[in-house]
């Protein structure tokens, strides 16, 4: 049935936005975080470090794995596992506790995101992938809408209350969730059809990496700048919790709406052209946040930025969906490996500097945009030249 059909596939998209709500739900309750387990802001950022580094490693190998035993058989175990490291998170008595069950969120969705988006794109042609991904895209960016409202209110009640939530869809996502080959994408890859097992060696590949240097590059940089901006709400322009939820939703909605509509413009363009805009645009908002010195100024900037990081997000990901048809979940998890160990870095790096010098900070990470521009044209890929 069509209808059925359309709702499994919509669970897929939904499932997507698993990744972005573990991630970005604690930004508005970082004071809180502070407060609960008696640690600094620098210290802070282990948690997201922890969260991102073991979800980059393994989306080294997750898709590979995934395609070499059967996507359907990891799927949902892993997001029913990550419910259960969210509840860890949620009643963690100490902050070595919280970061190991950060460590375990983070694992576990490394099986979920790339497994996803391969199957969704593997059954659709070339001149349709730019859609796929943005619809996909759009799931993502439901998470990071949700997130800091989700984590704002919280934060102005019982912090624990957001992680309980966010566990609650994860099993109702699990119990829900179609296997990819009844939502009509396909269970299983052309390699695994053939009896040719996908293998990691098929990665290595000039333009495989230099997406994957994109993709940490754009992590590490412009798109990563949520974080910073979540601190000047709170600690520069002092909002409440809940408000800088509010500020971080209007660049999720963004984003949101964005998503859907740049994967129409990647397909008209291609995944190069669509790319090099997508960064150029995304740097040069985010060397525009210093100047907000209010939170309306703040929120207005954010909420074209927070647009643009989302069309980066589309871009890459619909190049790397095309960057090896013999491994396609395996080409895709091992971007997105970089994506996040990016996002792992920037957690690390950007909070300490943040703390001598906001400009700084917004400053050098638009700058690492410039470098994402150079890899991406380097890597020589567009998705009309490559299926």
């Amino acid at each position: 049935m069509a209808v059925n059909g359309e709702w499994r596939r919509a669970l897929l998209y939904l499932g997507g936005s698993m990744g972005p709500l573990g991630t970005f739900v604690m930004l508005p309750m970082i004071p809180e975080l502070r407060t609960t387990y008696s640690v600094t802001t620098a210290q802070i950022g282990w948690s997201l470090w922890c969260y991102l580094l073991p979800f980059a490693g393994l989306l080294l190998v997750s898709g590979t794995i995934a395609d070499r035993w059967g996507r359907s058989r990891i799927l949902r175990p892993a997001i029913a596992l990550y419910a259960v490291a969210t509840t860890g998170c949620a009643i963690a008595p100490s902050y070595l506790w919280f970061l190991v069950a950060r460590v375990a969120q983070g694992s576990m969705n490394a099986f979920i995101t790339p497994l996803l988006l391969a199957g969704l794109t593997e059954a659709v042609a070339a001149s349709g992938v730019g859609r796929i991904v943005g619809r996909y895209a759009a799931g993502q960016a439901l998470g990071q809408l949700t997130a800091p409202i989700l984590g704002g209110l919280s934060a102005d009640v019982n912090w624990r209350l957001a992680f309980l939530a966010t566990a609650v869809v994860g099993a109702a996502i699990a119990a829900l969730m179609p296997n990819p080959a009844d939502a009509g994408t396909g269970a299983a890859s052309p390699t695994q059809t053939l009896g040719a097992p996908p293998r990691l060696r098929t990665l290595i590949r000039r333009p495989v990496m230099l997406l994957a240097a994109t993709a940490l590059l754009s992590a590490l940089g412009p798109i990563g700048s949520r974080v910073l901006v979540s601190l000047s709400s709170r600690d520069v322009i002092e909002l409440t919790g809940f408000r800088t939820g509010l500020l971080l939703f209007a660049g999720g909605a963004a984003g949101m709406a964005a998503a859907p509509l740049w994967g129409i413009v990647l397909d008209r363009w291609g995944g190069r052209q669509a790319s090099t805009v997508a960064i150029a645009v995304c740097s040069g908002l985010v060397a525009l946040l210093p100047a907000a010195r209010s939170a309306w100024t703040l929120a207005v900037i954010w909420f074209v930025a927070g647009a643009a990081t989302q069309t980066v997000v589309v871009s890459f990901q619909s190049l790397a969906s095309v960057a090896a048809p013999d491994n396609r979940a395996g080409a895709l998890s091992f971007t997105l490996s970089h994506r996040f160990a990016g996002h792992a870095v920037g957690s690390v790096v950007w909070l300490p500097v943040f703390t001598i010098s906001p400009t700084f900070a917004y400053l050098a990470s638009a700058g690492i945009g410039v470098l994402a521009v150079v890899t991406v044209l380097a890597s020589g890929l567009n998705t009309r030249e490559h299926r």
